[in-house]
């Protein structure tokens, strides 16, 4: 009943729009693992190459999670 569900076109979109949300999920945690790794070695990376990697993640998160649900309600 699922599979069916996910082979129709609006359940292939809800998929990737879930996988962009995840996507920006996963950058967010490469991320936070590497400021982290830098604290630790005291190495301090500068701002704008932390700063716009994070705003590109958190884009894709939020655009994923909008997208898929109004995907999932019908919102037009």
């Amino acid at each position: 009943m699922t599979r069916n569900k996910l082979l129709t076109p609006k359940g292939w979109r809800v998929v990737t729009h879930s996988i962009l949300a995840a996507a920006g999920i996963g950058l967010l945690y490469l991320l936070s693992r590497m400021i982290i790794g830098d604290i630790r070695q005291e190495n301090m990376v500068s701002w704008w190459i932390l700063g716009l990697p994070m705003i590109w993640a958190l884009y894709l998160v939020a655009l994923g999670s909008m997208v898929a649900k109004a995907e999932l309600t019908d919102w037009r």
